[in-house]
């Protein structure tokens, strides 16, 4: 939309002589000007005309009488939106967004629950493929529980040590936007759909994963998608760029740690998966509470 301020007034009342007669809505000092609030008009489905008053060298935008009481309020709404538009985005303060604690004691009690689990691993061979994410089991054997109990292993302390500081970074932020019993509860929820819908993909060959880093990028989607919707809640879709700037930033995230390299066992897909399932639920969830209907700033 564009920024300007015409010059235009209320009907004058000699310009009303009866219902049928034309009466000016605008008085415009360029033709561009009354040609935009012209378009707002024809997009209400009434007509217009644009006339130039040979006296003041002005335009002149006129409507029929009868819809002349409808066509003000829209052109007023339009000038607000524009003169929004080019103030730019608006700030969301940071203490709006991080209203809730880190929930430390959820990580440790999270972070603990993963420590064990590996070393039972260590201790049992059997442990990882009794649990693993594997679909011949899932899909043929109704072991429903796998997409879940996947989350937890891991193949070696790198992959431990990895997804831990994944995990520290994302979910605590993710903690602080929504609480951390939500943020646990969502992540561990959308990395086991994540996990169950790369299955479901696999249908046709066995397949089987490990690890918390579906559930990590989980997080990083909810975050992106709570974002969007922060964004959505104050109208940032005018300037189309920045309202997707939060996912645009995790996508980015998500290839240069998702990604995996040459050579490796890295369950791609099952990151991709994860960052869609969370960008999903963040957006539905940030629109559908109040999380992200934050008061925007000048």
């Amino acid at each position: 939309m564009i920024s300007r301020e015409p010059d235009w007034q209320d009907p004058p009342p000699h310009e009303t002589p009866g219902e049928d007669a034309a009466v000016t809505v605008g008085v415009y000092p360029a033709i561009q000007q009354a040609h935009e609030h012209a378009v707002v008009v024809l997009a209400m489905g009434l007509a217009c005309s644009v006339d130039e008053d040979a006296g003041s060298g002005r335009f002149l935008l006129r409507v029929d009488a009868d819809d002349a009481r409808r066509v003000m309020p829209e052109l007023e709404a339009y000038d607000r939106e524009a003169a929004e538009a080019a103030q730019g985005p608006r700030s969301i303060p940071i203490r709006q967004l991080f209203r809730h604690a880190a929930g430390w004691p959820h990580y440790l009690v999270w972070a603990a629950a993963t420590v064990l689990v590996f070393l039972l691993q260590q201790r049992d061979p059997s442990f990882t493929g009794r649990f693993s994410s594997s679909s011949v089991p899932f899909l043929e054997q109704g072991e429903w529980w796998r997409p879940f109990t996947a989350l937890f292993l891991h193949s070696d302390i790198t992959h431990l040590v990895g997804n831990l500081f994944g995990a520290m970074f994302f979910v605590t932020f993710l903690s602080r936007v929504v609480g951390a019993p939500w943020a646990w509860l969502l992540t561990l929820a959308c990395g086991t759909a994540a996990n169950a819908l790369s299955l479901l993909l696999h249908a046709s060959d066995p397949f089987s994963s490990i690890g918390a880093s579906t559930a990590v990028f989980a997080a990083l989607g909810l975050l992106s998608g709570l974002g969007f919707a922060a964004t959505f809640h104050l109208h940032f879709a005018v300037n189309r760029a920045r309202a997707a700037a939060p996912v645009l930033a995790g996508v980015v995230l998500l290839g240069w740690m998702g990604g995996g390299s040459p050579g490796d066992n890295t369950d791609v897909l099952g990151h991709v998966l994860g960052f869609v399932c969370g960008l999903v639920t963040g957006f539905a969830a940030g629109v559908c509470s109040d999380t992200a209907k934050l008061e925007a700033v000048d």
